[in-house]
């Protein structure tokens, strides 16, 4: 019997404008030019936040252009994402006279600043009404904490630009086509009952398409939130900003993980304290923490099934092994899909230091910082030492037994 192709998954996950730095590292993954990993050719594609849109992107082109379609989301980048805070292609603020000043913002519709402004003008009107007979009307919270309620960041922005930006560039009937051969799954966080939804393939019509990578990719606290159906979502990066376990509940062999967290220690104290600055860093920590806990549980797999085939071919295990032998029974045992377990190779790509400076790089859509962050990427990449990164790399003698099964 002839030995099957591994699985592949590619798992993206959230970063806001950072985004641009998994452009960059699939650019180099998808032209060759990491060589440590081999060739890349992904069954499934996973998505978080801004890896929603990049991964949904990628698979509605990947039939048409296969591994070029990752030119064509440079290019997106580049030329449609990119721009000033008044002009770019995923958010504006409502309101901004910068972006009425802006010629560019007459094109094609030189009427369309001019209708915005009067949208813009009644959104925050009805805005301010609201919270102003909620402060003058409330009687069961303090007026400290009214006041604390007067201002949502998120109010004052617009996805319109992403919006449309969806719309223009991603063909969802190719996605739902797609979906025996190249499998997508994005996230979001359900914002009343706070558990993950997925989106598939099948989900992926042209009007629910754009909400659910819309939903995937709104921060709290800084996009709105976006109503899919009669559920309200946000960010699937609440819950999972990394989707690395869903990717080994498929049954996948090899991942190749990519996120936008860099090492914390690499991350400057704040010279000046801010609730800003606190939330940005002790949000860092704890993803840190996720996907390290989850590489570390693919990593008991693998010492686990090594095992298992060392006792089975007759080997010998001391006290210590044995005890490995059961943690990666205890990891395997605690999925949700134990027999879809099978040595596992994940290839992780990150950055060491911060891509901006703050949180709020993660709004800063300048061209030349979007391809600063691409070009990082690739490089990055390119240089990528499974040694250094932490790769997982399953035991040799167990993949060799498990190709003599197949």
């Amino acid at each position: 019997m002839s030995a099957r192709n591994p699985i592949q998954a590619l798992v993206l996950s959230g970063g806001g404008a950072n985004g641009a730095y998994e452009v960059g590292i699939l650019k180099a993954l998808f032209s060759g030019r990491c060589k440590p990993v081999g060739t890349v050719d992904p069954d499934y594609f996973f998505g978080t936040s801004v890896g929603a849109f990049n991964a949904s992107f990628l698979v509605s082109q990947w039939e048409e252009y296969g591994p070029a379609a990752v030119s064509n989301l440079e290019r997106v980048w580049l030329e449609t994402m990119a721009g000033d805070t008044g002009s770019n292609g995923a958010f504006r603020f409502r309101g901004d006279p910068t972006y009425f000043l802006n010629p560019a913002s007459y094109l094609p519709n030189p009427f369309r600043p001019l209708l915005e402004m009067a949208r813009d003008s009644a959104y925050l009107s009805w805005e301010g009404l609201q919270r102003a007979v909620y402060f003058t009307t409330e009687r069961q919270e303090t007026v400290w904490e009214r006041a604390a309620n007067l201002f949502d960041f998120s109010a004052v922005v617009s996805l319109e630009p992403f919006d449309q930006t969806i719309r223009n560039t991603i063909n969802f009937g190719a996605i739902r086509q797609s979906g025996d051969r190249r499998k997508l799954r994005i996230f979001a966080t359900n914002w009343l009952t706070g558990q993950l939804r997925i989106f598939e393939n099948r989900d992926m019509t042209e009007n629910l398409g754009p909400q659910a990578i819309q939903a995937s990719s709104a921060i709290p606290g800084v996009f709105p939130s976006v109503t899919v159906g009669a559920e309200v979502f946000v960010d699937g990066s609440v819950l999972m900003t990394t989707p690395l376990r869903p990717a080994l509940d498929v049954g996948t062999d090899i991942l190749h993980v990519v996120y936008l967290d860099p090492d914390v220690a690499s991350i400057p104290l704040s010279t000046l304290d801010s609730t800003v600055a606190a939330s940005y860093r002790l949000q860092t920590i704890s993803w840190a923490a996720l996907i390290e806990r989850e590489i570390d549980r693919a990593r008991r797999i693998n010492r686990g099934l090594a095992l298992f085939n060392r006792i089975r071919e007759g080997g010998t295990t001391g006290r210590e092994e044995l005890d490995e032998l059961a943690k990666g029974a205890i990891s395997v045992l605690g999925g949700e899909h134990p027999e879809t377990y099978r040595p596992v190779t994940i290839h992780r790509y990150h950055p060491r230091d911060e891509l901006g400076r703050g949180p709020l790089s993660l709004l800063n859509l300048d061209r030349d910082h979007v391809d600063e962050l691409i070009q990082r990427g690739f490089s990055d990449a390119s240089l990528h030492n499974c040694e250094k990164e932490g790769c997982v790399l399953p035991d040799p003698e167990l993949l060799r037994a498990e190709a003599e099964e197949q």
